[in-house]
């Protein structure tokens, strides 16, 4: 805070200015009075944003709606013109540091603090919940910390400047704070607020960033594969960030919940300074002092703890709003026309429990069904931030191309998309797709079982109806479809399902919920990737457990691949690829990157080149690579042509094809072994 230069403005509005507080991208910000004498934050709105008729309209429609969503811990929205000539907006001043500088400064709050902190955001989310409000941007930066407690700010500012062509890349939400849901571009919903919530909190109690450090399109992939690491936090509050930060949003606890778990509301009196340990207050006590000295010879002190000179709007009462009258009401709800098709949590009427349809019942010959069109501008081109998967046929002419609502299939050699298999259920990651032998069939995982379609009728049929399914592999004779079961109450995480009666036959037990499965090319081994972690194998058929590879260092359930003839498992771990003994959870061979650009973050094993490929990413940048190794030495193979920047990666069945996607690019590209490029594949 500062007093003001003879350049800047003394008014806006019906406010007189008496101070600069700072500056964003959106313009400066001043410490206001109204014309009763009341303090507020008066920003003056760039004229770029201002003239901009989308982020103008969307801006307005929000306000006029979140003006409905304040309450003690949320400022009110005072005012705003942004028809004006000199554009602004106003909102209640809070005499604090924004949390993500007070617990830079001050370190990890305790227990005691970090439960206060939560019951104040988890009242200010009940608070805009109940009048059908959804925040979206809650960060350590849009939260401010007086000594009263925390205040959530931000309301409606982010998602206009998101709507807005001349502020779209300015204002992304941090992917370490964003719910999986949303990062997979699904509709919003409150539910994600609560993931956010976790984050913030696991970010307080331990001055970690959740989901680690790195490019955004590495956090985004550990936000949706990975769970949350939750060291150092306060153990009284573990298990209730841990429900927060659950992959599901149907698992995480509503804000009313939460709130009544922690204790409910938090007194009417404010709380005593000392609810801060003394390094966190510090930031707090700076604010008030750089208050006292430029602003309260004009605005007096600060208003007394518990004092507010705005009073809480009365709570409508009523019924609360739900599914689309939820946008209705709050304009704050991001990814409107995504809503429209809520049935993203639901499977179709015609995909019922299978009856009987048999493997060796369909024709693949005449090509797909008419009833699945691929798409009139297939996407063939990708931010970092997509989640893509891919997979071959078992003949490898036919790439499957697995996102968030669904599979497009392509014959990669013409470029040409042939089809396209919605999945509306799908899970979060999306999980590769996985084509029956003779490519009758393809399945494909979702929240709600594993749908089976029939490319040559287009006919579609769950398996395992109603639980979560988050991979799915047939075995290389077709007689068994392999899933992975996201939890079960008899830890038998791995469920094999015959293709001809479609009844299940076995489920195996592990160690941990399974995110990824796949067999060997001779149909000897399944192994299942736990999201915890480990490398689980069994015996096929059969069942007969191998072993387990128990450390993976945090890489994704799917960065595995299990070896034909040994069952030996290639893993990530550190700066190199393990093969491993999982009989015996004991290294056999290591293959070691000949430079230090990037770490591995996915593997495959090319059974008929006798390869080791890995795709490494290089933290804090943009920068992929690729390493490939002799499987029987270790030693690095040099190609004739230099190995392309790739990831996500797969592997045709037979080892004699890579796809993947080129970084730079953002496009899907496949490659022989010998890394000529075979195809790209475009609209």
């Amino acid at each position: 805070m500062r007093p003001l230069t003879p350049d800047e403005p003394d008014r806006l509005g019906g406010f007189r200015l008496i101070a600069h507080l700072g500056s964003g991208d959106l313009g400066d910000v001043y410490l206001g009075v109204d014309p009763e004498g009341r303090p507020a934050a008066v920003r003056a709105v760039r004229l770029e944003y201002a003239s901009d008729h989308a982020f103008r309209t969307g801006f307005t429609r929000e306000a006029d709606d979140t003006t409905r969503a304040r309450g003690r811990f949320i400022p009110p929205l005072l005012g705003h013109d942004l028809a004006a000539e000199r554009p602004w907006l106003a909102t209640g001043f809070v005499a604090g540091p924004r949390l993500r500088d007070m617990v830079g400064h001050g370190g990890p709050l305790p227990g005691p603090a970090l439960r206060l902190l939560a019951r104040g955001l988890a009242e200010a989310l009940e608070h805009m919940h109940a009048q059908g409000c959804v925040h979206r941007d809650l960060s350590p930066t849009t939260v401010l910390v007086d000594a009263t407690g925390p205040k959530l700010i931000g309301l409606g500012i982010g998602r206009a400047l998101e709507g807005s062509p001349v502020g779209r890349g300015r204002s992304t939400r941090p992917p370490a704070y964003t719910a999986p849901e949303y990062l997979a571009g699904r509709a919003v919903l409150p539910e994600g607020d609560l993931f956010s919530l976790g984050a913030v909190l696991l970010f307080a109690g331990t001055g970690r960033v959740p989901f680690g450090e790195g490019r955004s399109a590495e956090v985004t992939a550990r936000v949706l594969r990975e769970p949350p690491d939750l060291s150092g936090v306060p153990e009284e509050l573990r298990d209730t960030i841990a429900a927060c930060l659950d992959k599901l949003p149907e698992n995480r606890p509503s804000a009313a919940r939460l709130l009544e778990e922690l204790g409910g509301p938090l007194p009417d009196e404010p709380p005593v300074p000392s609810w801060l340990p003394p390094r966190s207050r510090e930031p707090v006590i700076r604010a008030e002092e750089a208050y006292r000295s430029v602003a309260a010879p004009t605005l007096g002190p600060l208003p007394p703890p518990g004092f507010d000179p705005f009073p809480v709007a009365i709570r409508a009462t009523g019924p609360r709003p739900h599914g689309r009258a939820l946008l209705r009401v709050c304009a704050l709800v991001s990814v409107l026309l995504l809503f429209a098709v809520l049935g993203v949590y639901s499977l179709s009427g015609a995909e019922k429990e299978a009856s009987g349809t048999a493997a060796s019942t369909c024709s693949p010959h005449n090509g797909p069904s008419e009833t699945l069109p691929p798409p009139e501008a297939p996407e063939a081109s990708f931010s970092p931030d997509t989640l893509v998967e891919l997979a071959f046929s078992l003949d490898g002419a036919t790439l499957a191309v697995t996102t968030g609502d669904g599979t497009t299939l392509w014959n990669w050699r013409s470029s040409s998309a042939v089809a396209h298999v919605p999945n509306e259920a799908a899970p979060l990651p999306p999980a590769p797709a996985a084509f029956s032998p003779n490519g009758c069939l393809i399945a494909q995982a979702s929240l709600h079982g594993a749908l089976v379609t029939d490319l040559s009728t287009g006919r579609s049929w769950t398996i395992a109806a109603g639980r979560t399914i988050r991979s799915v592999a047939f075995s290389p004779d077709g007689a068994e479809l392999a899933l992975a079961i996201d939890n079960d109450p008899d830890r038998r995480f791995l469920h094999l399902y015959d293709t001809e009666t479609w009844k299940p036959t076995t489920a195996l037990a592990g160690s941990g919920s399974l995110g990824a499965v796949r067999y060997t090319l001779d149909g000897r081994t399944v192994a299942g990737g736990e999201s915890g972690g480990g490398v689980a194998t069994w015996r096929a058929p059969g069942g007969a457990r191998i072993g387990l590879v128990r450390d993976r260092n945090g890489a994704g359930a799917g960065a595995f691949d299990v070896v034909t003839g040994n069952g030996g498992v290639l893993v990530i771990r550190g700066d190199r690829v393990l093969l491993m003994n999982p009989t015996m959870d004991r290294e056999v061979r290591a293959f070691v990157p000949a430079d230090d650009h990037g770490v591995p973050v996915d593997v495959v094993h090319s059974p008929s080149s006798g390869r080791v490929l890995a795709a490494r990413l290089a933290p804090q940048t943009d920068a992929a690579f690729l390493s490939i190794w002799d499987f029987e030495t270790g030693e690095p193979v040099r190609t004739p042509w230099s190995p392309p920047a790739l990831f996500p990666i797969a592997i045709s069945p037979d080892g004699s094809r890579l796809a993947g996607v080129r970084p730079e690019t953002g496009d899907i590209a496949v490659y022989d072994m010998g890394m000529t490029l075979m195809g790209i594949l475009s609209e």
